[in-house]
């Protein structure tokens, strides 16, 4: 196995649990759920955009999917895209939450965005108590990861 594919089987561990790889019509389902999450009040910002094409990029998936998302308009059906693979619409509630990150992702994540986010995660067959939960989970790590990055460079990071 290569050092990168070793790489990423430990990144989707880490961060998922997976014990494999998703192939393509998994990225190509779940990234694009997630532009249509954060496009839902069609207010689809660049920085939400650049948000969804660098998660892709750094898990690594194909980049066919990664130069349609660039141009990509968002406006699917939500249910039916994630619905197209079979791994990608197992993951519905880590798509509500990474579309609540994407949706951050120009510095706030608006009324409007919790709203859209609300109504979509509702299309997927999820409640907008989970919503709240993982809206919950967001703030809690943003704010942890702040207080990790002021530990760990207290005079700033090197870079």
């Amino acid at each position: 196995m290569s050092t990168r594919k070793e790489g990423l089987h430990w990144l989707f561990n880490k961060k998922c649990g997976f014990k494999e790889i998703p192939g393509l019509p998994a990225f190509d389902s779940y990234l694009k759920a997630i532009l249509i999450c954060a496009n839902g009040d069609n207010e689809l910002t660049q920085a939400e955009r650049d948000w969804v094409i660098g998660h892709g990029s750094a898990f690594n998936a194909p980049d066919q999917v990664i130069e349609e998302l660039k141009t990509y308009q968002a406006d699917e059906d939500i249910d039916a895209v994630i619905s197209r693979d079979t791994v990608a619409n197992a993951c519905r509630r880590s798509l509500v939450y990474e579309a609540i990150e994407a949706c951050s992702a120009d510095g706030e994540y608006s009324s409007g965005e919790r709203e859209t986010v609300t109504k979509m995660a509702a299309k997927l067959g999820i409640d907008a108590e989970i919503v709240k939960q993982l809206e919950e989970i967001y703030t809690q790590e943003a704010k942890l990861r702040e207080k990790q990055l002021a530990l760990l460079f207290p005079t700033g990071t090197p870079l």
